[in-house]
């Protein structure tokens, strides 16, 4: 309704009837689509199946709408071809980008693709629309005068378009535009900018490709992944607990104070706002102050952690194996560091970070394609707005929980290469911090994103070394103990996953004695207490149970693991195995559906 109410008028008579833009909307909307294939040039490279789906879908949504697909996918060649047929019926074109790096990526690839009236604006709105076919700028240079024509013909692209729900930046959202498309790989904000967008666009997206069905049409390379915890030391660990307990504390009493609870971004908005110098309330103003500096201070633990540079040390000889490697983190400091750590390792590698001018970052990036560095260590610089190298190893020291974030950075990595190689991407996390990716899942976490589409999971493999350095309690002080994680209520008894490529095999002693088998890739599946059952009979194997949970289709290959049962024992077990345990128990029939919900809520909480 929020989105039909520009497009009519009241009549008098109670009833409604379109105006003026609800007709130009109607004709759009009875306008067929166009054909894509026929009328891109022979010259450029095809169209990918999924485009020509995006386009069609955008055409019937009246040419208004949001196209989300991950990074890697080419979600610009959909907003390069939705021009060249704004071009076709008279239309001007605008592109508004969030950065300046964008607005040169996006003319040269306009350009490639035979549209030549391109002009350019990073500062100020100066060149009139019907000076060119295609008007390429910021955000930041646009929004406060939108250009725009009496007619309305104008069809605007707005990539990143999460961006502009803020109400800033969404002015340059004009009312007047008759074709909107939206780019983004990530549809969705944290805070209630999200309705602008959704007002503006019409809707949800009119259509999405993730990483499954990009691998599937082999859009996107295939990957594996390492999933490589690591221990802070006690000096860090008590930093972490002090600067995490002030962030808890703080963020309750502002609460109290009356900002906003929810969405966190909404929160965070407030609290700058409220730690500006010319906020009255000096309380408010240092109750703020005190939780940024506590946020920024356990960000810094985190970041710069020993075992996280010593994960930079050991990761190394993988990178000098790679055709070159992403190094994300979360601080200039700690990239800086994490650089110089690998020089000494022998690995051509530099920094790239906001630190630099925007040359200098466009020379690393040179850099790295033409494989004078084999590695780039960046912040959060590089998650969305640059266009990288072809890479394929991706290495994450420092993260958050952000499906955002973690959309970006796989992206950057999981580009199709040319001769089809498959990529690695490695995540190094602090145990125990707000970064731990096995502390949540679904929409509060990424675990489920990482694996779901993962063709290996290993806990530890190629970095097990860094998962046991000394800690409190392993090691550490004399007298300084840590509280192990507890092994799951009804589960005290061995679990045994073995894996050899795709095909595993899970043997559990179950709670009440009785056996359970499952086997994927081959006859011979048994149900408890059933001898002669087959697959047939109902029975599903490991995976199959688990891929139906949608938590991971991965095969593990962890070789042995050992729930732990008392001090001094094997474990824990890791995160993806003890789901694919209690996943083989429930399609045994040995967990109820409720029990099974609760188990795996406290595995991805431990």
């Amino acid at each position: 309704m929020a989105a039909l109410l520009p497009l009519v008028r009241a009549n008098g008579d109670g009833q409604y009837d379109l105006n003026s833009d609800g007709e130009e909307w109607l004709l759009e909307v009875g306008r067929p689509a166009s054909d894509w294939l026929d009328l891109s040039p022979e010259t450029l490279p095809q169209m990918r199946k999924w485009q020509v789906e995006a386009l069609d879908a955008w055409a019937e949504h009246g040419r208004h709408g949001v196209v989300e697909a991950v990074t890697g996918t080419g979600k610009s060649r959909v907003g390069i071809e939705a021009i060249r047929e704004g071009i076709r019926h008279d239309y001007s074109c605008i592109v508004v980008v969030p950065t300046v790096e964008l607005v040169g990526q996006w003319r040269d690839a306009l350009r490639r693709h035979g549209v030549q009236r391109v002009a350019t604006s990073a500062d100020a709105p100066r060149t009139p629309l019907d000076h060119c076919d295609v008007l390429v700028a910021t955000v930041q240079s646009l929004y406060l005068s939108p250009p725009s024509r009496d007619d309305g013909k104008v069809l605007l692209v707005a990539d990143e378009c999460h961006r502009y729900g803020a109400e800033q930046w969404s002015k340059v959202l004009h009312p007047s535009y008759r074709r909107r498309l939206g780019l983004t790989a990530t549809f969705e904000r944290a805070d209630d900018g999200i309705d602008i967008l959704r007002d503006y666009f019409g809707g949800e997206c009119v259509y999405r490709i993730g990483f499954g069905r990009a691998m599937a049409d082999d859009v996107i390379a295939r990957y594996s992944l390492d999933l490589v915890p690591v221990q802070l030391s006690v000096t860090e660990r008590a930093r972490y607990d002090e600067a995490h307990e002030a962030v808890v504390d703080s963020r309750a009493e502002l609460l109290d104070r009356g900002l906003p609870e929810s969405p966190f971004g909404e929160f965070l908005a407030a609290v700058q706002i409220a730690a500006a110098d010319d906020e009255p309330d000096y309380e408010l103003r240092d109750l703020a102050r005190r939780y940024l500096s506590a946020f920024s201070q356990r960000l810094s633990v985190m970041s710069n952690a020993r075992s996280k540079m010593e994960a930079a040390r050991r990761v190394a000889p993988l990178i000098k194996s790679s055709r070159g490697a992403l190094l994300f983190t979360r601080r200039v400091s700690a990239a800086e560091e994490i650089t110089q750590i690998l020089v000494r390792e022998g690995v051509p590698a530099a920094a790239v970070h906001s630190d630099l001018s925007g040359a200098e970052r466009r020379d690393r990036l040179a850099d790295l394609r033409a494989g004078r560095l084999r590695a780039v260590v960046a912040p959060t610089v590089l998650d969305e707005g640059i266009d990288v190298p072809d890479v394929d190893l991706g290495v994450v020291l420092g993260g958050s929980q952000s499906r955002r974030q973690m959309i970006q950075r796989m992206g950057r990595v999981l580009r199709r290469k040319n001769d089809g190689r498959p990529a690695r991407f490695v995540l190094v996390y602090a145990a125990g911090t707000v970064e731990d990716v096995s502390a949540h899942s679904g929409e509060e976490g990424c675990l489920d994103l990482l694996v779901r589409h993962a063709d290996s999971v290993r806990e530890d493999g190629v970095l097990a070394p860094i998962a046991h350095l000394p800690v409190a309690g392993h090691g550490a002080a004399p007298g300084v103990t840590r509280e192990e994680p507890k092994p799951l209520a009804s589960f005290d008894s061995v679990a045994r996953v073995e894996a050899v490529d795709k095909r595993t095999t899970c043997s559990v002693v179950a709670h009440d004695g009785s056996d359970v088998e499952g086997t994927r890739g081959g006859a011979g599946s048994r149900a408890p207490g059933d001898a002669g059952a087959s697959r047939g009979d109902g029975h599903r194997s490991l995976l199959e149970a688990v891929e139906a949970d949608s938590t991971s289709s991965a095969a593990v290959t962890r070789t042995r693991v050992v729930t732990p049962t008392a001090a001094g024992e094997e474990g824990p077990e890791p995160v993806v195995v003890q789901l694919e345990r209690l996943a083989a128990l429930r399609s045994s029939g040995m967990l109820t559906e409720e029990e099974f919900s609760a188990a795996k809520k406290r595995v991805l909480q431990l």
